[in-house]
C-alpha cells in the first residue's frame, strides 16, 4: 500500500534539515567547490516543496484551502533548481557571485528558524497563543472601540479566536461563545520576520546599519500581521465579504490577506533599500541571472559616459 502524503512528512522533514545543513556548509566553506555543495543543497530543498501542495489544494477537516501558497509550492522549486544550476555554472566558470551566496545564507536562516520552531511544540504553541491573544485585542480595539467582543480559548492544543454566541459558528472550541478562526503557526508572521532577518544577517554590510534594519522590519512586520489577523476576522465574520463566488473566509484569508501581506513585504523591502543598498544590489543581481549566459557577467564594468562635445563659440565657423 502506498504511503499517504501525511506519512511521508517525517521523511521529508529529515530531507529539509539535511538540505539546510548542506546549504549552510556551502555558505561557510571558502573553497571553490562550495558552489557544488550549495547546488546539492538547493536540489534537495526543492524536492521537499511539491509534496506540500496537497495540503493547500485539498485541505483536511482541520485546515483551509490556500491556493496561493499551493502554487508557490509547485512553482517555487523551479526557481530553486535554477539557482542550483547557476551554482554549478559558478563552479565551472570559477566565479563567486555575491548574490548567490547571500541568497543561500538568507534562505538557511529563514527556513531553519521556521522549521526548528515548528518542531518545538512549546515554542510554537506559545507563539500561536500570543498572536491569537493580541489579534483578538486589536480586533476589539480597532473595530469595536475596545469592547470585549473577541476572546481566545485554548482547545485541543490550538489557540482559537472566539466571539459572542451567534456572531460566529457553534463549536466546542469556543465554549460560551462562537468560533471565528484558529491561529496556526503561519498566522504568527514568523516566516515573514525570519525572511527579513535572514536577508539582513547574510549581507556584507556594517553592523550598525544592519541593526537599524532589524529595528525597522521586525516590529513593523509583527504589527502589520496583527492587523491582518484582526482584519480577516472582521471581514469574514462581521462584513461577510466575499467576491467572485469565493467563500468569505477563503476570500479574506487566501486572497485579501495574502495579497496584502505581499504588498506590505515589498513596501518594507523598498524602505530597507535606503538603509541597506547592498540588499537592493543583491536582489537586482538575482533578477539579472537570466542574462548570465557566459563567464564574466558580474565582472562587467558600466559603459563609459558618452563624450561631450563642447559647442564652438559663436563666430568661429
Amino acid at each position: 500500500m502506498a504511503l499517504s502524503f501525511a506519512a511521508w512528512q517525517p521523511y521529508l522533514l529529515v530531507l529539509v534539515f539535511i538540505a539546510l545543513g548542506v546549504m549552510a556548509a556551502g555558505f561557510l566553506w571558502k573553497d571553490r567547490r562550495a558552489h557544488l555543495v550549495r547546488a546539492a543543497g538547493w536540489t534537495l530543498f526543492a524536492f521537499y516543496w511539491p509534496f506540500q501542495a496537497p495540503e493547500f489544494f485539498w485541505p483536511t477537516q482541520t485546515s483551509e484551502p490556500d491556493p496561493i501558497n499551493g502554487w508557490f509550492t509547485l512553482l517555487g522549486p523551479i526557481f530553486l533548481l535554477y539557482i542550483a544550476w547557476h551554482e554549478v555554472k559558478s563552479y565551472q566558470w570559477g566565479e563567486d557571485p555575491a548574490a548567490l551566496k547571500w541568497f543561500t545564507g538568507a534562505s538557511v536562516v529563514a527556513a531553519a528558524t521556521y522549521f526548528v520552531i515548528a518542531e518545538i511544540p512549546t515554542v510554537a504553541t506559545w507563539l500561536m497563543w500570543e498572536t491569537a491573544r493580541e489579534s483578538a485585542w486589536l480586533y476589539n480595539v480597532a473595530f469595536f472601540g475596545g469592547a470585549d467582543r473577541a476572546f481566545v480559548n485554548f482547545y485541543a492544543g490550538e489557540s482559537h479566536i472566539c466571539l459572542p454566541e451567534g456572531a460566529g459558528y457553534p463549536s466546542a472550541r469556543c465554549p460560551g461563545g462562537s468560533y471565528a478562526v484558529t491561529v496556526i503557526l503561519a498566522c504568527t508572521a514568523i516566516q515573514s520576520i525570519m525572511i527579513f532577518v535572514g536577508a539582513i544577517a547574510s549581507l556584507r554590510a556594517p553592523s550598525r546599519r544592519k541593526w537599524i534594519a532589524y529595528a525597522f522590519t521586525v516590529p513593523t512586520v509583527y504589527v502589520l500581521n496583527l492587523f491582518r489577523n484582526a482584519g480577516i476576522v472582521y471581514g469574514y465574520i462581521d462584513l461577510e465579504w466575499g467576491m467572485f463566488g469565493v467563500d468569505p473566509f477563503e476570500w479574506m484569508h487566501s486572497w485579501v490577506g495574502k495579497i496584502g501581506s505581499l504588498i506590505a513585504m515589498v513596501a518594507i523591502a523598498l524602505g530597507l533599500f535606503a538603509t541597506l543598498p547592498e540588499l537592493h544590489s543583491n536582489i537586482l543581481d538575482l533578477f539579472d541571472l537570466r542574462k548570465r549566459v557566459k563567464p564574466g557577467f558580474y565582472d562587467r564594468r558600466p559603459p563609459p559616459p558618452p563624450s561631450v562635445v563642447e559647442p564652438a563659440p559663436a563666430g568661429d565657423a
